[in-house]
């Protein structure tokens, strides 16, 4: 039987509940993290939990828990459930109150639960390029993966309608920020370019991998603003994600033979096992 962590509790993931007065169920008052499990490890796990001690103090929630409390409730989730490959959920929230929440100052609460990983698509996929003014997206520099998604959602909703796998927003001054969940790479002159942190974009985590292993493997990368009117000239585009890492896209009018992404696709196998070697 699956386990999951709830607040402080292991308990079988089909009879887990959570409580009314919950500040990340009554108001989206928390962070979360989603963490690749592959073949027994996480990647990247140090980056996870530095975005989320840094998203914790942005939003001002204290927590008891150490970095290795953390780490080892993760490595006895793994070890209670007997996964090796998953994606894996961890979430802080203000805590379980009944007073309004700034007057709180009562423990935080954690949950840990788990999900398999999505079996990704093997062609490009479509996207749309949406307005963000036209949802409710909060942008914050550095930015934190809180859990008020509700205009990312809603962006999602659109694109989905539209008979797309992802929009891919830009701001008012027309200028890419990024997916609805999922960061986004142009391709140009075989130069990587992606949008920077300070629009107030997620620093994901296999963004910055990307990022890394292009610089290992000697290809540029370059981080600045890309406006919606030159998209129709990049030679390739992608997205990156914990779930599906890297995939590419397509809009309408534009195709790419994404020479240059399925090279870091091939890549990408060889450095996530390095990186994992070298955390053993």
């Amino acid at each position: 039987m699956e386990q999951v962590y709830v607040n402080r509790e292991w308990v079988q993931k089909s009879s887990a509940t959570i409580p009314l007065n919950e500040a990340g169920f009554l108001r989206g008052d928390g962070v979360f993290e989603t963490i690749l499990l592959e073949n027994g490890h996480f990647f990247r796990l140090d980056d996870h939990l530095d975005r989320l001690f840094e998203g914790l103090e942005r939003i001002r929630i204290s927590t008891r828990e150490s970095r290795d409390n953390l780490k080892a409730l993760l490595k006895e989730y793994v070890e209670r459930n007997k996964c090796t490959h998953r994606i894996v959920r961890i979430v802080i929230t203000r805590g379980v109150y009944e007073s309004m929440p700034w007057e709180y100052q009562g423990p935080n609460s954690i949950y840990i639960t788990h999900s398999d990983i999505p079996a990704v698509p093997e062609s490009p996929v479509r996207v749309v390029f949406l307005d963000e003014s036209q949802y409710p997206i909060i942008r914050m520099h550095p930015a934190v993966k809180s859990l008020n998604y509700l205009g990312n959602i809603l962006a999602k909703l659109d694109a989905y309608e539209q008979g797309a796998f992802e929009p891919i927003l830009y701001n008012s001054h027309g200028h890419i920020t990024e997916g609805g969940i999922r960061n986004v790479f142009f391709v140009k002159n075989e130069t990587l370019l992606t949008p920077p942190l300070h629009l107030g974009i997620l620093s994901g985590t296999m963004r910055n991998a990307v990022i890394d292993m292009a610089e290992q493997e000697g290809i540029r990368c370059t981080e600045r603003l890309i406006s919606l009117k030159e998209v129709d000239a990049m030679d390739e585009a992608f997205l990156t994600s914990t779930a599906v890492k890297i995939l590419p896209v397509w809009w309408e009018s534009w195709s790419s033979t994404y020479a240059t992404t399925r090279h870091l696709q091939e890549l990408f196998t060889s450095f996530i096992l390095n990186e994992n070697s070298r955390e053993e």
